[in-house]
């Protein structure tokens, strides 16, 4: 290290010897101790002696030794705490008494002290920044601080900069190499003493011996995990956090329908296989089950298979012929309202656009703008209800794709509630892969067949 500014100049060569202590699997302590001798010189004529003084043109040299010692406490690689103190031993310039007119420090080298902190982290794969924070003093002058930021790239190139406050700017590059650094840096003064320094520079060449060598640490190989216990594996199980039989693949039946609660929707009711493992109910109460009701919303007498003699919605049409029997439309769409053509365009787009990710429930972004414009249509139209029926293609597991079509008709209708549309409104259904559009046997075929269908209903 050589350093000169004005008249003086130091010189001098640093020993420096490290030693990491692991704490525990996440912490470790590093620590250093530096021999130092140092060659401090005075030139006196390099000074503009205006009034002339003797002492000031003399020539004084003198070596003095010196040792540092820090600590760095280390969180995980990437929070660095340390502690460093310089000059410990505080040696004695006794060749430089004559100068004891001038604030030399009482002719001994003051102990430093150095507390500082770093952060690493990675912005990707390739770069890696390090901003520090170092604080120090001497207990003599105000303490001063220093704020700074590293990039390394590829874990091969590095630079940086810093401020020292009131002091000077500093730019740092190196390069590392299997154990070895090489580093350059230039320090320019932001104090008075630019006048007489252009700066200085310092070149560090570094080599760690005995570098423990990284070794990848080999897969972690994980047992199949049956997170429920019932002796299927998750991998298997098409309900993986709730114990069920081997025969529902690992899903359970609570009512014994012979339908698994993932696709019943009445898991704790007895019910038909036609109805999603519901029984039917005989909603106008007139005897009939609605499943045998050709109006079910209306009461008629069983002979006329649950409808009554008459036009409830007066439309031209008997109830029993009315596919709408509450509300009135034209014969020709068989006594149901027409919707008209700017709506079904809307119903139309909304269908085409649904896309969801592969193998999920969660609707595609591209798909929400169409949907909501859908839940708009239905705000105008506060009698219209709407049926949601999910599809699937026949790749994967039958039962797979029965519980896939549900989710994502209730993932459509889960979206057109959050637009305020009141859930009483929609009707989900699921078929899984059983009701093709197109033969599955080609990409765009089983692309036709993955679907969500949407029909107004009114009654």
């Amino acid at each position: 290290m050589d350093d000169t500014g004005g008249a003086m100049r130091q010189t001098g060569a640093m020993l420096n010897y490290s030693y990491i202590l692991k704490l525990n699997s996440n912490s470790k302590l590093s620590m250093a101790l530096s021999g130092i001798v140092n060659q401090y010189s005075y030139n006196g004529s390099e000074i503009e002696n205006i009034d002339p003084d003797p002492a000031l043109s003399m020539n004084v040299s003198q070596l003095a030794p010196d040792m540092s010692f820090g600590l760095v406490y280390s969180l995980n690689d990437k929070l660095l705490i340390g502690l460093g103190i310089n000059q410990l031993i505080q040696g004695k310039l006794g060749k430089f008494d004559e100068f004891n007119n001038l604030y030399t420090g009482n002719n001994r080298l003051i102990r430093h002290y150095h507390l500082s902190a770093m952060y690493t982290m990675a912005i990707n794969d390739n770069i890696q920044l390090d901003p520090y924070l170092l604080l120090r003093t001497t207990f003599i002058n105000a303490p001063q601080f220093e704020l700074g930021v590293k990039s390394t790239f590829n874990e091969l190139f590095f630079v940086g900069a810093n401020y020292r406050h009131q002091e000077s700017v500093i730019a740092l590059l190196g390069v590392n190499y299997k154990n070895a650094i090489l580093a350059y840096s230039y320090d320019y003064p932001l104090s008075d003493i630019r006048s007489y320094s252009n700066g200085s520079h310092e070149i560090l060449l570094a080599y760690q011996f005995n570098k423990p060598k990284v070794t990848p640490a080999p897969p972690i190989v994980e047992e199949d995990p049956d997170r429920d216990g019932d002796g299927i594996l998750d991998k298997d199980d098409l309900c993986p956090d709730v114990p069920g039989l081997e025969e529902y693949k690992g899903c359970p039946d609570t009512d014994g329908d012979g339908i698994f609660d993932a696709i019943d929707d009445c898991p704790k009711t007895f019910g038909p296989k036609e109805n999603n493992g519901c029984p039917y109910p005989d909603s106008d109460g007139d005897g009939l089950l609605d499943n045998a009701d050709d109006c079910p919303s209306i009461a008629g007498p069983i002979e006329n298979r649950g409808c009554p003699y008459e036009d409830t919605d007066g439309d031209g049409l008997l109830d029993k012929d009315d596919e709408c029997p509450m509300t009135p439309g034209p014969k020709e769409n068989n006594g149901c309202p027409v919707i008209e053509k700017e709506d079904q365009e809307v119903l139309n787009t909304a269908f085409s656009n649904l896309e969801f990710e592969t193998s999920l429930d969660v609707i595609k972004s591209g798909s929400k703008p169409a949907l909501t414009e859908l839940a708009n249509t239905l705000k105008k139209k506060p009698d219209w209800k709407l049926r949601l029926s999910g599809h699937t293609d026949n790749v994967g597991d039958d039962d797979a794709n029965m519980i896939l079509s549900k989710k994502r008709a209730e993932s459509v209708k889960k979206f057109l509630t959050t637009q305020g549309i009141n859930d009483g409104r929609i009707k989900t259904e699921y078929f899984g892969e059983s009701q093709p559009l197109e033969d599955n046997n080609t990409a765009a075929g089983r692309q036709k067949n993955r679907r969500v269908e949407f029909k107004i209903i009114f009654d």
